[in-house]
């Protein structure tokens, strides 16, 4: 009995230590927690710190992970009435970071990296399933279903249904 006691107020000292103290935590630490912590309002917290913007009545499952090279980067704007499901991949920007070859190449410099310049929309009430990844530069349309396990390359249409790797339309809903 005393054990649950105590591990029922280890967890609202927890709880309550990160919900005060966002302000002052590192970012490597603010990401960690935004990825993990079992508690969608800390999370929510966490993203906000970074700089992503949340709408009303949106959260994000555990295990969102938003790809950034630096802070000043992430340029995500999540709409009202969202729900992202586990284990879904943002990419703001990325790029490789110690191959010389792949720098110097200018394919690469001009089409593959985003760094700083990319951004993700997620309008009003949108579905997005699990494990889906969302590419630089796409802004999902209000009333969007992701299917799970769906790579996202392209801007989609409101209110339909996309699914697959890369996402295809699969059926206009209104």
């Amino acid at each position: 009995m005393l054990k649950k006691y105590f591990l029922e107020y280890l967890d609202q000292f927890i709880y309550s230590f990160l919900y005060k103290n966002v302000g002052i935590m590192p970012i490597r630490l603010c990401k960690f927690i935004a990825v993990y912590y079992p508690d969608a309002r800390i999370r929510k917290l966490y993203w906000e710190r970074m700089g992503v913007q949340f709408g009303k009545n949106s959260f994000a499952n555990i295990g969102l992970n938003i790809i950034f090279n630096r802070i000043e980067n992430i340029k995500v704007f999540i709409g009202n009435n969202v729900s992202i499901a586990r284990d879904c991949t943002l990419i703001v920007d990325s790029g490789p970071c110690n191959n010389s070859f792949l720098l110097d190449c200018e394919y690469v410099k001009n089409k593959l990296i985003h760094d700083g310049d990319a951004k993700i929309i997620i309008e009003d009430d949108v579905w997005i399933g699990a494990n889906v990844t969302i590419m630089p530069n796409v802004k999902i349309k209000k009333g969007s279903i992701i299917g799970a396990c769906s790579l996202v390359t392209k801007d989609t249409e409101e209110y339909t249904i996309y699914a697959g790797t890369p996402a295809k339309k699969i059926k206009k809903i209104l």
